[in-house]
């Protein structure tokens, strides 16, 4: 296989980020809005429905991008009903199910989650657990999902 062209790569990522932005916009619940970040960083904002995260150009972004909706599709429910439900679901396992959402999502659209990703995600939840404290009762599969 010979190696492509700048035009030819080029065009490859153009492609890959028209196809990636596709996908993000499937999961944008119904009355949110999106605002773009420059940074590589994400945030879901329940009371005014709108999410941040980065224009999901790329296998990162869109998977940051994807978290994000994941907080908005499963967690605001949640928030919406009482604050205090809300408040008694750990920070670990509302992260877990984040990053579980977001691999599910992305491999269900045939696009590959590379194993680096897969390690920053468990070792994300692994640092929710740390912060919980000694004290907190932490979620078994968050836990195995940390140590895996």
């Amino acid at each position: 296989m010979r190696p492509m062209s700048g035009e030819e790569l080029q065009a490859a990522r153009r492609r890959a980020a028209e196809r990636f932005t596709a996908i993000a916009m499937l999961y944008v619940p119904e009355g949110w809005t999106v605002q773009y970040r420059k940074s590589l960083s994400g945030r879901a904002f329940y009371v005014s429905k709108r999410i941040e995260a980065p224009r999901p150009v790329t296998r990162k972004s869109l998977y940051i991008f994807l978290h994000e909706c994941a907080h908005a599709q499963l967690h605001q429910p949640i928030y919406a009903e009482s604050k205090s439900t809300y408040k008694r679901i750990p920070k670990h396992v509302i992260e877990l199910e984040a990053e579980q959402w977001a691999h599910a999502k992305m491999r269900e659209h045939d696009v590959a989650v590379p194993k680096d990703m897969t390690k920053r995600a468990k070792e994300y939840v692994g640092r929710k657990i740390r912060q919980a404290g000694r004290r907190a009762k932490i979620n078994p599969a968050a836990r195995r999902f940390a140590q895996t």
